[in-house]
C-alpha cells in the first residue's frame, strides 16, 4: 500500500517541499510564514489519508457504510484551514487599510458561504464547489495584490511570499475551473476525469515548485 500511495510523484514533491521549508526555517521563523512547515505537513497527511480512504474505505476514520470510500469531508476541513491561513498571511503583509478590510470581510463571507454550501450540499458525499470557488478567487486577488503592492521592491524576487503568491496564483487559476469540471463528472463521462488529471498535477507541481524556489532564494529573515 505504501508503494501505491507514493507512486504519484506529486506526494514525493510534498515531502521535498517540507524538507526544504525546514532547512530554510531560520530565514523566516520570525515572520508570519513561520507556520508554513506545519501547514505543508498537514497537507501531506491529508493527501495520504485521502488516498488511503480510496484504497481501503475501512480505514476511513470519519464515515462507515455506504460513503466510507468518500473523502470529501477531510478536504472540506482542509480548504477552510488552507484559505484561512493565507488570508491571515496577506492581512499581515499589506499596508493598505482598504485591503485589510477586504480581507476581513472577504474571509467572513467565505466562512458563511462554506457553512451555507455545507448545509445544501453534503460535506460527506459532495464537493463544496461554491465555497471553494469563492475562496480560490479571493486568494488569487490577495496574491496578485501582494505582488502589485511590492512591485517596486528591488528584492521582490528574493522574498518568500512572492514565490508563494506566484505559486498560489498559478495553482488556483488552473485548479478552480478543474474543480468545477470534477463536480459535474458522472459515470457517463468519467473519461473526462482522466483527461484533466494531468492538468491538475501540473498545477500542483507549479505550486510546490514555486514554494521550493522561494525557500532556496529568499533573503535571510526577510518578511
Amino acid at each position: 500500500m505504501f508503494e501505491q500511495i507514493f507512486s504519484d510523484h506529486y506526494l514525493i514533491l510534498y515531502v521535498v517541499t517540507i524538507v526544504t521549508s525546514i532547512l530554510s526555517y531560520k530565514n523566516y521563523f520570525e515572520s508570519t510564514l513561520r507556520y508554513l512547515p506545519v501547514l505543508l505537513t498537514y497537507i501531506l497527511l491529508t493527501e495520504v489519508l485521502g488516498l488511503l480512504i480510496k484504497l481501503d474505505p475501512e480505514l476511513n476514520p470519519f464515515i462507515t457504510g455506504l460513503y466510507s470510500d468518500y473523502n470529501y469531508i477531510i478536504y472540506y476541513v482542509y480548504n477552510i484551514l488552507f484559505f484561512s491561513y493565507f488570508y491571515y498571511v496577506y492581512w499581515n503583509y499589506t499596508s493598505s487599510e482598504k485591503i485589510k478590510k477586504i480581507i476581513a470581510h472577504g474571509a467572513a463571507l467565505y466562512f458563511i458561504i462554506a457553512l451555507v454550501n455545507a448545509y445544501f450540499k453534503s460535506i460527506i458525499s459532495e464537493r463544496q464547489l461554491f465555497s471553494y470557488t469563492y475562496g480560490s478567487l479571493l486568494l488569487i486577488f490577495l496574491a496578485l495584490n501582494f505582488i502589485v503592492e511590492n512591485k517596486r521592491n528591488p528584492i521582490l524576487f528574493k522574498r518568500l511570499l512572492f514565490w508563494i503568491s506566484l505559486g498560489l496564483i498559478i495553482y488556483e487559476a488552473i485548479y478552480f475551473p478543474i474543480n468545477i469540471v470534477y463536480s459535474y463528472i458522472t459515470k457517463e463521462n468519467v473519461a473526462l476525469y482522466y483527461q484533466i488529471v494531468p492538468y491538475h498535477k501540473a498545477a500542483v507541481f507549479a505550486l510546490y515548485g514555486c514554494f521550493i524556489i522561494g525557500f532556496i532564494v529568499m533573503k535571510p529573515k526577510l518578511k
